[in-house]
């Protein structure tokens, strides 16, 4: 018997190899796919990239090998020569958009076609910067956005909004992009937490960069070296402000322009609250914290005797300043003779006053705000005064009649709207005075009622027998009505504001932690006095909502609807019609045959 061995006759050519060609492929685009992730979601192209790569090279050459007729059929077979022009065609085309690019990209040519504020300036923030460039007392400002690595679509977004500041500024506003991971020292300078967020400085003056650098020198009192402004050199030489920048969390077209506005408006502004008997200011931290902290406010408790001083610090109606108020923060003891003369040479020259009224409920039964020639004079001159009454309302009140709640505001000054809820403001007035305003004012005089107890409250007088009750109790003879509670006066001529409040409780600490307007009406009446709002305004440039912004609401049924088109209809008719088509083809062709 002998052995017989199957002999393989099929030619070298037709034989099968043991690992399959397709195999290949299929480990060649695993390797292409993840070179391409590696390429898009890392900073990078790492090891792991190039290993894909390679891997992807490598099993398209063990392809070409494994299968040589298939890999030399791509440039002779049949696709080759009836889709030789197509490829011609598609390389053309390409190239031609390239070479578009390219020249476009050079040119500088750009068209925002996403009607969105994202990319390009609007018109408002356009105006307010073009503005800002025109004006050579104002110094440059720089948009410095600390984005990391991870950042760089963001970067890459977000640059085409700066440019547009920069070019709307003609050079004016100038950017730049920093990895916070490469220079934490000058993101901590600047108080950066995380990335993404831009801080907004302008140009340090001769001022303030003399300070700094005396304050650097080592013979320098340590003292004045600590209160010294802060400037950072950056490495093209602009010389930052570092104290004065705004920290944009978010890069949004009216964050970004409102803060390059306020770095560089440049204005001095004082509050002198005066230092009067029993006085309440060490309960006004908050408000004094806010226009010391976001506005750069000059704070100062003084006397009246201390500001007419010739000898003194600060002088009243300085023409130096761009703003000063007086502030009476309650005081139960009427001015004296000489402190009233002052502040009344200060009224009539064009200075600004806002009083917040102290109770009378004590033994006097009057307050600071209700002394009669105080009175007097402000009804003579700007047609409103301080009655020496108590308001009450029982119906409208917070925790006793005595802490009416007023909700009637008015809805066309500054001080009433700016930060004011408009639908539903409220505001407690603690033991409130009712305002006298004068049926006629005075000569170029404008008064305005800020804000109005309800119709449900009543006037006491009898101070004395208020104060004798256990409880509040309302006289038979008490009129309800609405009293005027709060009231502004200007004085067109010379320019002279005056700010009356029947209560202390709008400036008070306690009343800022509880949802009410207490403190936006007391911080909105400083800005008044001063015409902050006039100079800086927050320097707001409101942004109108476009249509192409607005937001769009539906209800549930609405939203099924949209469902049932979207992921439902659409996608299965489209199969459905497919099917349809199918079948319709396969019948003809039946009925061909």
């Amino acid at each position: 018997m002998t052995d017989q061995t199957p002999i393989n006759n099929t030619p070298p050519e037709q034989q099968e190899p043991f690992i399959p060609p397709q195999v290949m492929l299929i480990v060649s685009g695993i390797g292409f796919l993840v070179a391409l992730i590696v390429a898009f979601t890392q900073p990078t192209f790492t090891v792991v990239g190039f290993g894909g790569l390679g891997l992807g090279i490598l099993a398209l050459v063990m392809w070409a090998l494994l299968a040589p007729q298939q890999f030399i059929a791509l440039f002779t077979g049949r696709a080759a020569r009836f889709g030789g022009l197509s490829v011609v065609v598609t390389i053309v085309v390409l190239t031609a958009f390239v070479m578009l690019y390219i020249f476009v990209r050079n040119q500088n040519i750009r068209i925002d076609l996403t009607e969105s504020d994202l990319f390009s300036l609007t018109v408002e923030s356009r105006d307010a910067i073009s503005a800002f460039g025109a004006d050579p007392n104002i110094p440059s400002v720089r948009m410095i956005a600390f984005y990391d690595s991870t950042q760089a679509g963001r970067r890459d977004q977000d640059s085409l909004l700066f440019e547009e500041y920069q070019e709307a500024s003609g050079g004016k506003i100038t950017y730049q992009f920093v990895n916070p991971d490469q220079l934490p020292n000058l993101a901590n300078a600047f108080g950066i937490t995380r990335a993404g967020q831009v801080a907004v400085v302008a140009a340090a003056d001769a001022e303030t960069i003399a300070a700094s650098q005396a304050a650097s020198d080592p013979a320098a009192d340590p003292a004045a070296a600590e209160e010294a402004p802060s400037v950072i050199t950056l490495e093209d030489g602009f010389v930052a402000d570092v104290e004065n920048a705004e920290i944009v969390q978010t890069p949004i077209q009216e964050q970004l322009t409102n803060a390059i506005l306020k770095v560089a408006a440049a204005g001095d502004f004082n509050a002198y609250f005066l230092t009067v008997q029993n006085n309440v200011s060490s309960e006004m931290a908050t408000l004094k914290t806010n226009l010391t902290n976001r506005f750069d406010w000059n704070i100062q408790e003084i006397s009246l005797v201390e500001l007419a001083s010739p000898q003194g610090e600060y002088t009243l109606n300085d023409p130096n300043l761009d703003g000063e108020v007086i502030v009476i923060p309650g005081g139960d003891t009427p001015l004296g003779e000489a402190e009233l003369e002052i502040l009344q040479n200060y009224l009539n020259a064009g200075g600004d006053l806002v009083i917040f009224a102290d109770t009378n409920l004590n033994a006097a039964g009057v307050s600071l705000a209700t002394d009669p020639a105080l009175n007097e004079f402000l009804l003579a001159n700007f047609g409103i005064a301080f009655n020496n009454d108590v308001i009450i309302d029982e119906t409208q009140a917070f925790q006793s009649p005595l802490l009416p709640v007023a909700t009637d505001f008015d809805r066309s000054t500054f001080i009433t709207t700016n930060g004011i809820n408009p639908t539903q403001p409220v505001a407690i007035f603690e033991v409130p005075h009712s305002i006298t305003v004068a049926d006629t004012p005075p000569a170029n005089v404008t008064v305005t009622e800020l804000v109005r107890s309800s119709d449900q409250a009543y006037q006491r007088t009898d101070i004395e027998a208020l104060i004798a009750e256990e409880s509040v109790t309302r006289p038979e003879d008490a009129v309800q009505q609405a009293f005027v509670l709060a009231a502004a006066a200007e004085n067109s001529q010379t320019g002279a504001k005056v700010v009356l409040f029947g209560s202390i409780s709008p400036a008070r600490d306690v009343y800022s932690q509880l949802n009410v307007d207490n403190l936006g009406l007391a911080f909105n009446s400083l800005i008044y006095a001063t015409d902050y709002n006039n100079f800086f305004t927050q320097i707001t440039v409101l942004q109108p909502q476009r249509p192409q912004d607005s937001p769009i609401f539906a209800d549930q049924q609405t939203i099924g609807t949209i469902n049932f088109l979207t992921l439902v209809a659409l996608p299965f008719g489209i199969l459905a019609l497919g099917v349809i088509v199918w079948l319709s083809n396969r019948e003809r062709r039946r009925t061909t045959t």
